[in-house]
């Protein structure tokens, strides 16, 4: 068959189910199975190849060598929710750097989170350099600084956050992290911003298992996504990227004992 998809003949049922998990809806069912009416449009997720009961079918956009079998049942619900609980935002880090290695092993998890029409395409930018994230930082303040001066709606609480990091020398920006993790997105990509948060949760989630304590640092991502020119100078972003990311990620100083509560659930169903 031409094109993108083929088909083991003798091993497709013709069951459809293919074309119905198929999010493009260019997969067509005819006498002999699945018909990929666009390739074009194929936005390779996958989802084709995984779902065959069969495996009959394969994708060249996503092939089927290339992909891993399912070994481990999924977490029962008990199980989950308290993993889930345990993820804490760590703010007081150990003066101690995460070896390369470990921090690769960490944005492997992050590069499987979704993202919008499978578009992928996040670029991570690992600042460990003590000069470069102290310039981050004051830049960061700066931005800060000239927020309150043209009359913000963040103004008042820009003040207080600048008397802690420039009066009283508490690093409140950076809270000491010995790395910051960049997420930088193409220009052209309007998702960029989502698919980092979804990028960068998978990264929160995951880091506990590695040892690691990680936090999503709002002023260091509200100037970057602003665009920021000094920022942008600072870490050398490419004119076709944007920054869209910041995470804090080291070794955490203290350990926590107790699942913490949230608000209760508020829902509605109409």
């Amino acid at each position: 068959m031409a094109g993108i998809i083929t088909i083991d003949k003798e091993k497709c049922t013709r069951c459809g189910t293919c074309a119905k998990v198929c999010p493009s809806c260019i997969l067509e069912m005819d006498t002999e199975g699945p018909v990929c009416i666009n390739d074009l449009s194929c936005m390779s997720c996958g989802h084709c190849v995984a779902v065959c009961p069969t495996g009959a079918l394969d994708n060249s956009r996503c092939p089927k060598a290339e992909m891993d079998p399912i070994t481990r049942p999924m977490l029962d619900p008990d199980t989950a929710l308290e993993f889930l609980r345990q993820r804490r935002s760590i703010r007081n880090f150990r003066d101690e750097l995460v070896p390369e290695e470990k921090i690769r092993q960490l944005l492997e998890a992050a590069r499987f989170a979704p993202t919008a029409a499978n578009s992928q395409g996040m670029y991570y930018l690992v600042i460990q350099d003590r000069d470069l994230i102290k310039k981050i930082t004051d830049c960061v303040a700066d931005w800060m600084q000239e927020q309150i001066d043209n009359k913000s709606p963040q103004k008042r609480y820009f003040i207080k956050v600048l008397h802690v990091y420039r009066e009283r020398g508490i690093d409140i920006i950076g809270r000491n992290a010995r790395q910051l993790i960049f997420v930088l997105a193409r220009r052209l990509n309007v998702t960029g911003p989502s698919n980092s948060d979804q990028s960068l949760a998978y990264a929160e989630l995951y880091a506990p298992t590695l040892g690691l304590g990680t936090t999503i640092m709002g002023f260091i991502e509200t100037c970057l996504r602003a665009d920021y020119t000094p920022l942008r100078e600072l870490l050398q972003i490419p004119t076709k990227q944007v920054g869209v990311g910041c995470l804090l990620v080291g070794y955490p100083r203290y350990r926590y004992h107790k699942l913490v509560d949230r608000q209760h659930l508020k829902v509605e169903f109409r």
